[in-house]
């Protein structure tokens, strides 16, 4: 079988024939130690730990699902993870890029990816975990987002409700800066599907009894009709007390409740049962939306190395944002770069904490050239040109 699946690789049609000796293949990974995104050491999650994000599992598992590939085109691929302190981000990529990297996937926040992708490398740059929208306006070619945007799962949020007819929404906001993003990013969605925003009320952590309007969820969602309540809670302190203690009965979502991902263990189509059941069983734990974002990433690096026209690193970045790319995510529809944001136009997962609930696009949700196009900035309303 193996033979088999190697003589078929050799006979399709790639850019490039096999060498006699591995060509490597750097591809450098930046990670930022103690990152606060991942390291929550407040309330809860004290007491219930949640799986560590290892962005480094899921690139070292797209190695792994492609050795076939790699071994038949004369490629010897390896990732390079370096984890940084605040600060350094910029001189690791620097030296990644001297020892011969020309893909460096960044798992770092969205300001730290801001600031490496201005520091101009020669080098392509893949955002594996921010989700700012921000990211996404910088007009840089060498910038690529394979995480999801806040539009994207925004938009994928819009679909739902409008679906539903679920068209009046209350929504809750926290107080950090990431917070008040989330929320704008569903607002900017609400307007594109003609969603209502009945209210937006902030919500404190505060346990002072004269803040009891701002702590309180009976209080917080009284005095509004809607038909679902939005939750912009990044932390998660707050937001988990919210299902079933609004004072109508309504369904929540948002930060809690439904929300959108770009990976869960509990898609069971497309083959996503195969990929989260062989990275459960090398790594003993759940992949995630980071998992797959770098997995993803990893995959198109290779799938560029071996059929992009040439293996400059100019004509494999532009196979990859281009309509010659059709990626496989194990979502069921083919996946590459939009050429005017470098965000990966992917599905997005609607989802609870055990079971994917819809798929977004939405079915009756059209588009003149991409249905995937649905979610995100659509190339009529980006800044980039």
């Amino acid at each position: 079988m193996r033979r088999l699946i190697v003589l078929i690789i050799l006979l399709w049609p790639f850019s490039a024939p096999a060498q006699d000796s591995p060509a490597d293949v750097i591809i450098g990974l930046i990670t930022l130690k103690d990152d606060p995104r991942y390291v929550r050491d407040w309330g809860y999650a004290r007491l219930v730990v949640p799986p560590p994000v290892r962005s480094i599992d899921g690139a070292q598992m797209a190695i792994s699902d492609l050795a076939f590939v790699s071994e038949a085109m004369g490629l010897a691929p390896r990732v390079d993870a370096r984890e940084v302190a605040e600060g350094e981000a910029v001189l690791a990529v620097q030296e990644l890029v001297a020892e011969g990297a020309r893909f460096v996937l960044l798992d770092l926040p969205g300001e730290m990816v801001e600031t490496v992708a201005s520091a101009g490398f020669d080098a392509t740059l893949i955002n594996v975990s921010a989700p700012d929208n921000a990211l996404r306006d910088t007009c840089d070619p060498d910038l690529l987002h394979s995480f999801p945007s806040d539009r994207e799962m925004m938009d994928a949020f819009a679909q739902f409700l409008r679906s539903k007819d679920w068209t009046d929404v209350l929504i809750l906001q926290g107080e950090t800066t990431r917070d008040a993003a989330i929320a704008e990013a569903f607002v900017q969605s609400a307007e594109r599907l003609r969603l209502s925003i009945r209210d937006s009320r902030p919500f404190s952590l505060a346990a002072d009894p004269a803040q009891r309007e701002g702590n309180n969820v009976s209080l917080l969602t009284g005095g509004a009709r809607y038909d679902v309540v939005f939750v912009a809670d990044s932390r998660g302190e707050f937001g988990r007390y919210v299902p079933y203690a609004t004072q109508a009965a309504r369904p929540v979502i948002g930060s809690i409740g439904l929300t959108a991902e770009a990976w869960h263990w509990a898609m069971e189509r497309d083959g996503a049962t195969q990929v989260s059941s062989r990275f459960d069983r090398l790594y003993g734990r759940k992949m995630g939306s980071v998992d797959w974002a770098a997995w993803i990433a990893v995959k198109s690096v290779l799938q560029a190395y071996t059929r992009a026209p040439e293996r400059t690193r100019a004509a494999m970045t532009d196979y990859m944002a281009s309509d010659a790319m059709a990626l496989d995510g194990s979502k069921g529809v083919q996946l590459n770069y939009r050429h005017w944001s470098g965000q990966l136009r992917m599905p997005i997962l609607l989802a609870t904490s055990d079971a994917v609930i819809e798929v977004a696009p939405l079915s009756g949700f059209m588009h003149a050239t991409n249905v995937l196009d649905t979610l995100g900035v659509d190339q009529a309303e980006a800044r980039c040109r």
